[in-house]
């Protein structure tokens, strides 16, 4: 998977709407440190060191990682089927339609990101993070929230 295309495409789409007095903050792990990125709509305004101390809340960004961790494993598609019944399907599908991994991510489609849905087991979710020398946030499901402050 090519993190790197990843995260430049979600800054591209993210680039419109902000506002030139708050830029866009991106991290990219070099080979010998991590970078922080500053971005407005005309483009990289600032580059340096990774500060230790940077957090940010996960917000959207949980379900980039659930979505990481689809594809690496090879998990097959389990497509979410609207009914009507959340007010949260606005940014999935229309009742009666379904959405797969794909578009779901593009729209930012947390029911079908949602771990249980997906049988996402807190062990192997753990185990897989744990391997990639993730923060230790990242390796329980139980604080992958919009609201949890990530850092590292």
């Amino acid at each position: 998977m090519n993190w790197r295309r990843i995260v430049w495409l979600l800054a591209l789409v993210t680039l419109p709407t902000l506002a030139e007095e708050t830029p866009l903050q991106l991290v990219l792990r070099g080979a010998q440190h991590d970078q922080l990125y500053q971005l407005s709509s005309s483009g990289v305004t600032k580059v340096s060191a990774l500060p230790d101390s940077l957090t940010t809340p996960l917000g959207s960004l949980w379900k980039l990682y659930v979505y990481a961790w689809l594809e690496d494993t090879h998990q097959p598609e389990q497509p979410y089927q609207c009914r009507g019944n959340s007010p949260e399907e606005v940014y999935c599908c229309q009742a009666g339609e379904s959405i797969t991994r794909d578009t779901a991510l593009v729209r930012s489609c947390g029911l079908y990101f949602a771990p249980q849905r997906l049988h996402i087991g807190a062990d192997v979710w753990g185990q897989y993070w744990q391997q990639r020398q993730a923060p230790a946030w990242l390796a329980s499901l139980t604080t992958l929230k919009p609201e949890t402050l990530g850092n590292g």
